[in-house]
């Protein structure tokens, strides 16, 4: 049996103890009589929403839900930024460094069942971005202590690149399947670059501008992107949604780097070499918020359209297809409108939503290789039997 102490109001229990005796309590040594103690909960308000809120709540969620859907978005489960970033200030060996830049080839891919399909945690573009600073620095000190004029054109591609690069490299951290070469990676960014800007420029001979002025750039340069995309990695051995993505995101980043060279180059003859200087550092500040990140969108569109199968033309008419490139197209759109906010803030409101949206197509492209691994497993599990039968 279980009685409290009316004075300290301890717990006690015993066997042989009748209701309405008079006892003292070990605890606090003062007399009480015996009275069953009954243990009710205790319940603690937290909050008291009013039926309004809860309905509106529900209603933002719908719509949430609703709108993601429409577009062929998951919602992201269970993610954290901050685990994502943990390893990228960790200490790494030059050997670390050099492994991980081995992939893509035969004896470099790993087998299915040795990658680790949880999310990475990347740390390497980090370093890429350091050291893409220090020597962007090294150019600048350089330039201003000697006045020199062929430290320029150095300059500009360091300033062009330096960023998209390492946003570049967070991007192959990401691809988990680790099966797309550096040596396909390089081509992807020159010469898919060049090709996206020239399928663009031949596009918008087509088009006027008209009402949309330099809005008309989002459906121009995004589908200019996805053609260069195909004509340099349409082979069906990228056949992972993390594969288009990667891709998508080696593209935006030669466009996003020979598009600031140019812009860097023109400012110059213009204007001199300060505001060269502005426009290269304005530019990589803003470069992971833009083409990059749409570019990988669209190539994960692409990529998850084809489904590794031999590319057809009809595909880029697929429904689900189109659903998806919206979103950067309409990013890149609402971008280039002349509404303009303070610090930046519009451009910023959109990187955040354009990363946001790429976590959420990471997430399905992990699913993907964790459901291959699966059904792998029970393959050799079945050969395994079958071998021991016999």
């Amino acid at each position: 049996m279980q009685f409290k102490c009316p004075h300290c109001e301890s717990i006690l229990a015993s066997d042989d103890v009748t209701i309405g005796m008079d006892i003292k309590c070990p605890e606090c040594k003062r007399n009480f009589v015996v009275e069953p103690y009954v243990r009710t909960p205790k319940l603690t308000v937290i909050s008291s929403p009013s039926s309004n809120d809860h309905k509106n709540g529900e209603f933002v969620d719908v719509i949430h839900e609703k709108v993601i859907s429409y577009f062929g978005i998951e919602k992201l489960k269970g993610f954290s930024l901050k685990e994502l970033f943990s390893e990228a200030f960790s200490k790494h060996s030059r050997e670390e460094v050099e492994e991980s830049f081995s992939m893509g080839t035969k004896k470099s891919t790993p087998d299915i069942l040795e990658i680790d399909a949880s999310w990475p945690k990347p740390w390497l573009f980090m370093r890429m971005l350091i050291a893409s600073l220090v020597l962007y620095f090294l150019f600048w000190v350089g330039y201003n202590s000697f006045q020199n004029p062929n430290l320029i054109p150095g300059w500009i591609l360091i300033g062009s690149f330096a960023v998209p690069i390492s946003v570049l490299v967070l991007f192959i951290e990401m691809n988990i399947r680790r099966n797309v070469s550096i040596y396909m990676i390089a081509r992807l960014v020159f010469l898919g670059g060049i090709l996206s800007l020239l399928f663009s420029l031949l596009s918008s001979n087509f088009f006027d501008n008209g009402w949309w002025g330099a809005s008309s750039a989002g459906p121009i340069e995004e589908t200019g992107k996805v053609l260069a995309m195909l004509a340099v990695a349409r082979s069906a051995q990228y056949r992972y949604k993390l594969n288009g993505l990667l891709i998508g995101a080696s593209v935006g980043v030669g466009f996003a780097a020979f598009e600031t060279a140019g812009y860097a180059l023109r400012f110059l003859a213009l204007d001199g070499i300060d505001t060269m200087e502005e426009v290269l550092i304005m530019r990589g500040f803003l470069s992971p918020l833009a083409h990059i990140v749409w570019s990988a969108i669209a190539g994960f569109a692409m990529w998850r359209t084809i489904k590794g199968r031999n590319f057809h033309w009809r595909m880029l008419v697929d429904v689900d297809f189109i659903r998806l490139l919206l979103i950067p197209v309409i990013l890149h759109m609402l971008w280039n409108t002349p509404i303009s906010l303070p610090f930046f803030a519009k451009e910023i409101i959109l990187g955040v939503i354009s990363w946001f949206i790429c976590f959420s197509l990471i997430q399905e492209g992990i699913r993907e290789i964790q459901i291959e691994q699966e059904e792998e497993r029970i393959r050799r599990g079945v050969a395994e039997k079958n071998e021991i039968g016999e």
